[in-house]
């Protein structure tokens, strides 16, 4: 699509995508996936117009709603408006959803964080405030818009970025361990719209090569085909047998806390924005997808690290530890080829989202480079 187009409309292109011998992937329906992507994108709410609130507005919702008061100051995120709200000695994040999100995708998440609260209080799980009506939930009513604004205010909650730290190997175990808890406390969970269609969710990645028309770099372009390859060899095989249920679908180093002095290490779990209904192995490929050639030296180090500390709460059959390998890097893959469709369909902000991408195609090379981990894992 032409750099030119209107920035708010996002279109997948005819991807080029073939394999290594040239012709296209068997089975690979170009146009239909195309259109798919296009509707996962919409659900996803990465073709949402975005509209802000005036601060002033919402400081007035949250006294009429919550009888809150103080200084707002204003968190750049990819959809929802977000504020930190200082009120006396607590601190706030405020969260408002997009204009065209569906309240009921906003449910989804805030009925798993309340499920976890009753049913797993010892995790360290953001916890979100009631109104003065007692909801979870506040709607704005949407003047010619869809759908109704939901307001939210949850719990600041303290604590370093893992993302911002360098783990050791016991940390990146509890790490692991931390999730495979979230995953458990989550299985008996249940929503309405659980199933819910989102663009990050790994078990549509194999429908995602048209994004591969964005890539002009050969050497990049044939290492993300070769992980589709991959995939489709070894993972979607499984998809019907992998077990399945909601997950928190982003338990990235950006959505943990930690506490490097503190007893359990990981302090915090943020950001319920992209829960959804999938294999759980995928919610473990986030996190070992995020930690690929952090060390380019052994690529998998930290990655299998996470996979031990989560194998030694929630054990996984050898089938599942072997489609880990390669859906971690299908997550990573996953993440640079979003950033690099967006940075077509954004020109105003092509340079400063390519600059992202290029560290997740680094990590990409130098997994690629390494040999894989097989059966037993050894570090």
């Amino acid at each position: 699509m032409s750099t030119t187009s209107d920035p708010t409309t996002i279109h997948t292109a005819p991807a080029r995508a073939t394999e290594a011998g040239g012709g296209v992937h068997p089975g690979w329906n170009a146009s239909s996936d195309s259109a798919f992507i296009d509707a996962v994108a919409s659900e996803s709410g990465l073709l949402a117009e975005q509209s802000q609130l005036p601060e002033a507005t919402v400081l007035e919702l949250l006294e009429e709603s919550y009888g809150l008061e103080g200084k707002l100051v204003r968190i750049p995120t990819e959809k929802d408006e977000t504020f930190r709200l200082r009120h006396g000695e607590e601190t706030y994040l405020v969260k408002v959803s997009p204009p065209d999100e569906d309240p009921m995708i906003v449910h989804l998440q805030t009925a798993c964080m309340e499920h976890l609260e009753q049913a797993a209080p010892e995790l360290p799980v953001q916890r979100l405030l009631r109104s003065l009506g007692g909801n979870p939930e506040v709607h704005i009513p949407g003047l010619q818009r869809p759908y109704d604004r939901i307001l939210r205010v949850m719990r600041f909650m303290p604590g370093n970025l893992l993302a911002d730290e360098a783990p050791s190997a016991a940390q990146l175990q509890v790490v692991g361990s931390s999730l495979a808890r979230l995953g458990l406390a989550l299985q008996d969970f249940d929503h309405p719209r659980a199933d819910r269609m989102l663009l990050w969710d790994l078990k549509h990645f194999h429908r995602m090569r048209p994004l591969l028309g964005y890539i002009d770099d050969k050497q990049k372009r044939d290492l993300a085909e070769d992980i589709f390859n991959q995939f489709d060899e070894q993972v979607v095989p499984l998809l019907d047998t992998l077990t399945s249920h909601v997950v928190h679908g982003d338990f990235s180093p950006f959505n943990v806390l930690v506490d490097p002095d503190g007893p359990d290490y990981v302090s915090g779990i943020i950001d319920f924005g992209d829960v959804v209904r999938t294999p759980a192995i995928f919610d473990l490929s986030v996190t070992m997808g995020n930690m690929l050639g952090a060390d380019p030296s052994s690529p998998w180090k930290q990655a299998l690290h996470v996979m031990e500390g989560y194998r030694s709460i929630r054990p996984l059959p050898d089938k599942e530890l072997e489609a880990l390998i390669i859906s971690a890097q299908a997550r990573l893959l996953l993440r640079a080829l979003i950033t690099q469709w967006r940075a077509s369909q954004l020109p105003q902000r092509r340079d400063y989202l390519l600059s992202h991408s290029k560290p997740d195609w680094d990590r990409l090379a130098s997994t690629a480079a390494a040999p894989a981990p097989k059966l037993p894992f050894t570090f």
